[in-house]
């Protein structure tokens, strides 16, 4: 996945990107949570099962705290 870095107040001090990548095929597994770096654009998920349908959301952190989760949209791999 690639991302454009957010415009606005307060992203000047972004300091990571979170991707939640949740199974929705999967009842009952929690959500992981992978850190990025400010400078990144992209990230490469492994270990997500074929066939299976993920909800991917996305947020910021800087130094308020974490902001509010946003859905990407919903992945299924081949």
């Amino acid at each position: 996945m690639s991302w454009t870095p957010p415009t606005g107040p307060h992203t000047d001090t972004i300091d990571r990107y979170a991707v939640w990548i949740y199974d929705q095929d999967t009842p009952a597994v929690y959500s992981r949570i992978i850190g990025y770096l400010p400078t990144a654009r992209t990230a490469h998920v492994d270990g997500l099962i074929p066939g299976h349908h993920y909800q991917v959301f996305m947020d910021t952190w800087n130094a308020a705290g974490e902001g509010k989760p946003r859905i990407a949209g919903t992945v299924i791999p081949r």
